[in-house]
């Protein structure tokens, strides 16, 4: 039988100590207007990042709204980082369509690979444009996404190998055919965040599948999987008891170095190894954090 002993950074889980430290002067949020270049015009909330933190793009799932990032707002302000949530296209205060007209969600396609869920893609666009006028870089930019928003932050990020990182809140493998499997791949070898609920059986097969997949993709020393004993996107997976390992990883996102023991008598001329990141075990189980 092996252990894994996680060797963990110092100051990866220290208590209270995020990426950014809380920021001197007011900072403001302020109600803006993303326009996106098929001509939607859509509601979003923006808060300017102190100096040298970086800003989230706030992604929300299907049949949602901004406000389901309620809980992060005083989070991220406090400790300095910036953020722009909006609402997609057909949701909250974004109804009004390009010729003038109003509609919601419900009157969308859910198939097609041109359906205005997949546009939605040019939605997260129009942030990710607002944010660099606003002199905010991609190395900077973290996207945020839940459900179906988690789904387009991957396809955002793959897009644009610029962005930083990724945190993808139950990501599944289809949402209204916003698929996630060939972003993953080309995701890039850059830091993800994969969180889900263990209490739903099907998506929570679906995130082991797409944790190895990004394994391969990403290599593993870039991809970190959180998995809760409850809740679907991010609105029931992130609470105030939880948000901080959210926060510890945006400061830190490299994976711990795991460390195999066994407790089997060694053989003559054994030794334990220790799998350094990107290095694959055949005999592993996808490990979960």
């Amino acid at each position: 039988m092996k252990l894994k002993l996680l060797l963990l950074v110092p100051l990866f889980f220290l208590t209270g100590t995020l990426m950014a430290q809380p920021s001197e002067g007011p900072r403001a949020e302020e109600r803006v207007t993303l326009t996106t270049d098929d001509g939607w015009n859509l509601n979003a909330r923006y808060l300017r990042a102190a100096e040298n933190a970086p800003t989230l793009v706030l992604i929300h799932s299907q049949k949602s709204d901004l406000n389901e990032w309620k809980l992060w707002f005083d989070y991220l302000k406090r400790y300095g980082y910036g953020y722009i949530a909006m609402d997609l296209r057909g949701h909250g205060n974004s109804f009004l369509m390009p010729d003038g007209s109003t509609t919601t969600y419900r009157a969308f396609a859910i198939s097609g690979s041109n359906n205005e869920f997949n546009k939605m893609i040019r939605d997260v666009e129009a942030a990710i444009t607002y944010l660099s006028t606003n002199g905010v870089t991609g190395n900077r930019i973290i996207l945020a996404g839940s459900v179906l928003g988690a789904n387009l932050a991957i396809k955002a990020a793959a897009i644009h190998p610029e962005i930083a990182m990724t945190a993808a809140f139950s990501p599944v493998l289809n949402v209204n055919d916003v698929l996630s499997v060939n972003p993953l791949r080309a995701y890039g070898k850059k830091p993800l965040l994969l969180v889900t609920g263990a209490n739903r059986a099907k998506q929570y097969k679906e995130l082991q599948l797409l944790n190895d997949i990004a394994k391969q993709a990403c290599g593993r020393e870039n991809v970190t999987t959180l998995v809760e004993a409850e809740g679907f996107g991010a609105g029931e997976l992130v609470t105030k008891y939880n948000i901080r390992r959210i926060f510890d990883w945006f400061r830190n996102p490299s994976r711990p170095i795991v460390v195999e023991l066994s407790t089997a008598p060694a053989q003559p001329g054994e030794q334990n190894q220790a799998e350094q990141p990107g290095t694959a075990n055949p005999e592993d189980e996808p490990d979960y954090e």
